[in-house]
């Protein structure tokens, strides 16, 4: 016997037996179909006198599905709570591949156990990819006969690339975390003239730049409905990205803590804080850290200190920290003229747009179109959200869902 269990945000039970099909025709499939508890049955005979070879899906799901845990109210909310504290206690150099994972853990709302008799064959193997590439789900294994990238238990992902094992080792960068728009959209249906405007605008945008355009994207959120950051959260924000940024592009340590001193810098949040004080850094730390002077950029924009430019080039990191470094803190902080909530809703509307093209194009395998770099689009993006409010977020949970 070979068994794996399968992780989905999605609801598709009633898929899996067309699945099963389309892949064995000839196969017998019984299905179960309780409440939150379901089952399906496959047989595939093995000759006249041969023993059958049986595959049989557990599938359950959440009592109460959603994109998060703030509730765990159930069984399998249970499970997936220790699954979180679980990844979290195993190192990974990677942090920000390790936060993702842990969103898309939390964002689970199906679990589907693959139990394979005598073992998980060829066909099998057909159905249980077919279905995780359908689900966007990911895999927790032990080393069986299909899955091979670590000799310990570990995580693979649609694709049966290795996520995360116990020792921390992964063979991807990055990973996606959909989530149904209905669970994190709110109202799209007393959608005001103002959310009507800005999607049009922004959409409008976007042809202008052949950027492929996702009309079924939601509204985001109207004014009325929207909170800005406090200017003293704004302050402390930019000066810790300035910190974190010029760490990854390595600057001393001693040029560092000066400028911590004389800026006063007491904001790093606990991620920056590990960077901040890490001995060495990898090329992961190292980019990671690099690429907040895209979202220090994009806080200033909202400062009103630099002008907002299209996501096609990295932002002119020089003249950045030389507005930060070189002035005295209070007369620069004084200087600003923070933009208003709609020009701020107007900016975040074009990149969260953006940001769906550049997942899009990513999934296949391609360019974003219209010339724009995705790196600099997903910092501008998690930026806007942190600036808005999005979720009440932390600036290390920050997740940018397209």
């Amino acid at each position: 016997m070979e068994n794996c269990t399968l992780y989905s945000h999605y609801l598709k039970f009633d898929q899996l037996a067309k699945i099963i099909k389309d892949h064995i025709p000839k196969a017998k499939v019984e299905q179960d179909s309780g409440s939150q508890q379901k089952r399906i049955t496959v047989s595939i005979k093995n000759g006249f006198f041969g023993k059958a070879k049986t595959l049989t899906i557990n599938y359950r799901e959440r009592e109460n599905p959603s994109y998060n845990l703030e509730e765990v109210s159930c069984a399998l909310s249970n499970n997936l709570n220790g699954m979180v504290n679980f990844v979290h206690s195993i190192p990974m150099s990677n942090t920000e591949l390790k936060s993702k994972f842990m969103h898309k853990i939390m964002a689970v709302n199906a679990e589907l156990a693959f139990i394979a008799e005598p073992n998980m064959n060829e066909q099998f193997r057909s159905i249980l990819k077919r279905i995780a590439v359908e689900l966007d789900a990911f895999i927790f294994t032990a080393p069986i006969s299909i899955f091979t990238a670590s000799q310990q238990q570990h995580f693979v992902d649609k694709h049966f690339k290795l996520i995360l094992d116990t020792a921390g080792n992964s063979q991807i960068n990055s990973l996606d975390v959909n989530i149904e728009s209905k669970y994190f959209d709110g109202d799209q249906e007393n959608i005001t003239e103002g959310q009507q405007t800005r999607k049009a605008k922004s959409e409008a945008f976007l042809n202008t730049k052949g950027i492929k355009v996702n009309t079924n994207l939601p509204y985001l959120e109207d004014e009325a409905q929207v909170t800005i950051r406090t200017k003293s959260e704004l302050i402390h924000r930019i000066y810790a990205l300035l910190l974190i940024s010029a760490r990854g592009e390595g600057v001393e340590k001693e040029k560092l803590d000066a400028l911590m001193n004389s800026k006063h810098i007491v904001s790093l949040s606990a991620k920056e804080k590990a960077i901040y004080h890490k001995e060495e850094l990898d090329d992961q730390d190292r980019a990671n850290a690099t690429w907040r002077y895209e979202s220090l950029s994009t806080l200033l924009w909202a400062a009103g200190k630099v002008e907002w430019t299209y996501p096609s080039d990295i932002c002119d990191v020089p003249t950045i920290v030389g507005m930060l470094v070189k002035t005295d803190k209070d007369e620069f902080v004084e200087s600003w003229k923070i933009r208003s909530k709609s020009e701020i809703l107007d900016a975040l509307d074009k990149i969260y747009r953006m940001n769906w093209a550049c997942v899009d194009a990513r999934i296949k395998g391609q360019a974003p179109k219209g010339g724009i770099n995705a790196s600099v689009v997903y910092e501008r993006h998690y930026a806007l959200n942190w600036l808005t409010n999005y979720q009440d977020q932390d600036w290390d949970d920050v997740s940018t869902d397209t």
